[in-house]
């Protein structure tokens, strides 16, 4: 074993899945998080089997599926509904393993009941890192200064592990934003769905046979949205001229602050780890969703990191391994979630019949053939 103590900063997706799966192998483990206290997080999130698999090395699975809700189909489809694609996760799931959908906030709780032995500490992150040749001094902000064998910035996009370790690595603006929200609604077929119009997109996820993850995403400049209002009128304008399940669920938003809304960025995949200081997750290598992998990712690299932490003996050699193993499965997730989105948010009237004719008469289109390829090889 590498490590007896670590500190992970970040109490997210990848920050608790890797204080779940070092705490279960005796490892002290002590996470700091920002926030003030836990609150309900986010709308929806998708785990491909691949992310059903890491929960399993970090012995999360169970735990996780018990909250969620099992995806037996998906689509792709234009913006009146028509498909155009179909994905058989039922079939996969034979194969490689079930996709669950689940709210955020009881996959948040089914990682916290994981992490339970952890040592968290709210209301608090790292000021300061000072690298030894064996291990790292980390000043917190709540002003103690402690002593670990590793520090583990899970601490997402805006990563402050990462700007002191590596300096300051702006992220890139995907030119969409995205609103996101959970309605209920009766809706005549239970299955994903995400409908592709001209620079916007209306996706449709049920968390329940009556509760539905919804994220829309639409062309624009960074902060151009209203950030205050969130108005319901403008998301309906926007999507009001989508067909399908789209018009139900709109009808089913009530007030403003059911809605989230973030502009969509990443970071360019670059330096991992620096001595005893590694990266995991949106801090590492934020990407755009259009996968729907960024918690995926997250996932395989706590379980791959706890691997190599438990199998080597020295940091330097389970970085080292860690990074070999992830670098290239990451790059190329990487790299074809942004063509995906490059293509779903095409504005051209014409681009987009062409786009969608392609679509349609491709049996195994471009986005199942690259969800059967990550699900198929191993972590």
């Amino acid at each position: 074993m590498a490590v007896e103590r670590v500190l992970i900063v970040g109490g997210g997706i990848a920050g608790l899945a890797t204080a779940a799966g070092l705490t279960r192998a005796g490892v002290e483990c002590v996470v700091v998080e920002s926030a003030m206290a836990w609150r309900p997080l986010g709308a929806g999130i998708i785990l491909n089997a691949n992310a059903m698999a890491a929960l399993h090395m970090l012995g999360l699975a169970e735990g996780v599926a018990s909250r969620g809700f099992r995806l037996g189909e998906g689509a792709i489809t234009d913006q009146r509904g028509r498909d155009l694609a179909r994905t058989n996760f039922r079939a996969l799931a034979a194969e490689f393993g079930p996709t669950i959908s689940i709210h955020r906030a009881e996959l948040h709780a089914a990682l916290l009941e994981g992490a339970s032995t952890a040592k968290i500490i709210l209301d608090t992150s790292v000021e300061r890192i000072d690298q030894h040749p064996n291990g790292v001094k980390a000043l917190l902000t709540d002003g103690r200064e402690e002593y670990f064998d590793l520090v583990i910035g899970a601490d997402g996009l805006h990563s402050r592990v990462r700007e002191m370790t590596f300096g300051c690595i702006p992220p890139v603006y995907a030119g969409y934003t995205c609103w996101r929200f959970v309605a209920k609604a009766t809706l005549p077929q239970s299955r994903m769905c995400e409908m592709w119009g001209r620079g916007k997109r209306f996706g449709v996820v049920p968390l329940s046979q009556e509760q539905f993850y919804v994220f829309a995403v639409a062309n624009a400049a960074p902060g151009a949205t209203d950030r205050e209002q969130k108005t319901l009128e403008k998301i309906r304008c926007l999507f009001g001229d989508f067909g399908g399940p789209a018009p139900a669920l709109l009808e089913a938003l009530e007030a403003p602050n059911e809605v989230i809304c973030n502009d969509l960025y990443s970071i360019p995949v670059g330096n991992w780890f620096e001595g005893h200081v590694v990266l995991i997750g949106d801090a590492a290598h934020a990407m755009t969703p259009n996968m729907g992998q960024g918690a995926g990712m997250g996932l395989e690299d706590a379980a791959v990191l706890v691997d190599e932490l438990l199998q080597q003996c020295s940091v330097s050699d389970a970085l080292s391994n860690y990074r070999a193993r992830r670098e290239d499965r990451v790059t190329w997730v990487h790299n074809q979630s942004r063509r995906i989105g490059e293509i779903a948010q095409v504005e051209n009237a014409m681009a987009c019949q062409a786009r969608n004719a392609i679509i349609k008469m491709i049996p195994n289109c471009a986005s199942n053939r690259a969800l059967r390829k990550l699900v198929s090889q191993p972590i």
